[in-house]
């Protein structure tokens, strides 16, 4: 009979201690990556230089991550949430100069992606609080990018989904496909405030079968407004199309307009095809900055957790002035500063 109740309660304590593990998880993403271009200036005197903007071969650490995450249920329909997740460049440490003028290297690694503590209830939903991705990361249907990618792996909208201290996120349950989303961002009037002030937004999506379609708005004060709509569609078993616009009043100068439109294609091989082209109209608000870029890659998946990859891209900026003012390149005054570029790039990446 001890024996029996020794048994049960063992096994009640590994059920015990198994519920409330934590689920380790991470990846390293290294590419090799090599940018060549060069830039144009017209200084406030008409003259003209041009500078080559050729970079040395890089190896670059892709939002390579370590996490812990989990869940405690506190009631039959509430449990509490939490992630601790820290980025890691794998290719280097963060350098310095000490007193004495000797280059060293810093130890603090691990920088803050996404940790937060929450609630979440099977029929009210969830509330997250912490550092947080802002709410238009979980609408952008378009971006394909991957790796250290010549103008990033990202959109290229000015604004796009930055992580932001002293944050409450809020997600609906989804109900057939949809799901609502909230953010605020205190103003802590502090050095941790990321937005300057504090910040709400508000969203939704829709994602079923082969489409997938979004929209948010995010505003902090009368300095930043942002509004975007995403979505993707896949035409055929192994081809998606997908698209976003987004637009941005930052209170002064004029609206910037952000467009982004991929395209992805299985193939009978492990590769996977994508491309991606984008346009930034009014960049950051300046009248008539543009920004250009096309990209075109493959994804290799050796397994499930194993993924290679190749890509190529080309991007043109331009920013110019009629203003008195007018823009500074190198604490120079010119009238504008015009590159173009080229940029290879592959790698490996790694899920655990």
């Amino acid at each position: 009979m001890k024996k029996l109740l020794l048994a049960t309660a063992v096994a009640a304590l590994s059920v015990s201690a198994a519920n409330a593990a934590p689920t380790v998880y991470g990846k390293g993403f290294l590419t090799l990556d090599l940018n060549t271009g060069d830039t144009d200036v017209v200084y406030a005197d008409n003259s003209k230089e041009s500078f080559d903007a050729d970079d040395r071969s890089k190896l670059n650490s892709n939002a390579s991550r370590i996490g812990l995450k989990g869940s405690e249920a506190l009631t039959a329909n509430t449990d509490l949430v939490y992630q601790l997740e820290y980025g890691i460049d794998i290719d280097a440490g963060d350098a310095f100069v000490d007193a004495d003028g000797g280059r060293m290297e810093k130890s603090d690694q691990f920088y803050s992606r996404d940790t937060y503590l929450g609630l979440k209830n099977a029929q009210y939903g969830t509330l997250l609080g912490g550092r947080l991705s802002a709410i238009d990361d979980y609408v952008n249907f378009a971006n394909v990018t991957q790796g250290g990618v010549l103008g990033g792996d990202v959109v290229l909208a000015s604004f796009d989904a930055p992580r932001t201290n002293n944050t409450f996120n809020y997600f609906s349950p989804n109900i057939n496909g949809m799901q609502f989303m909230a953010m605020y961002a205190m103003d802590e009037n502090n050095n941790t405030d990321t937005l300057g002030r504090d910040a709400f937004g508000v969203g939704g999506k829709y994602e079923a079968g082969p489409m997938n379609v979004g929209a948010t708005y995010i505003q902090a004060g009368d300095d930043l407004k942002v509004a975007r709509v995403s979505g993707n569609y896949a035409i055929s078993p192994v081809v998606t199309l997908g698209a976003l616009y987004q637009n941005t009043d930052f209170d002064e100068g004029d609206n910037e307009n952000a467009f982004t439109i991929s395209g992805e294609m299985a193939t009978a091989t492990p590769w996977t095809a994508y491309a991606q082209g984008d346009f930034v109209n009014n960049v950051g608000g300046a009248d008539d900055a543009e920004k250009f870029r096309a990209v075109v890659g493959g994804k290799y998946a050796f397994n499930a957790a194993t993924t290679g990859h190749l890509y190529g891209a080309y991007l043109s900026t331009e920013a110019n002035t009629t203003d008195k003012t007018g823009i500074y390149y190198n604490d120079d005054l010119v009238k504008s500063v015009e590159f173009d570029g080229f940029g290879i790039g592959g790698g490996i990446e790694y899920k655990f």
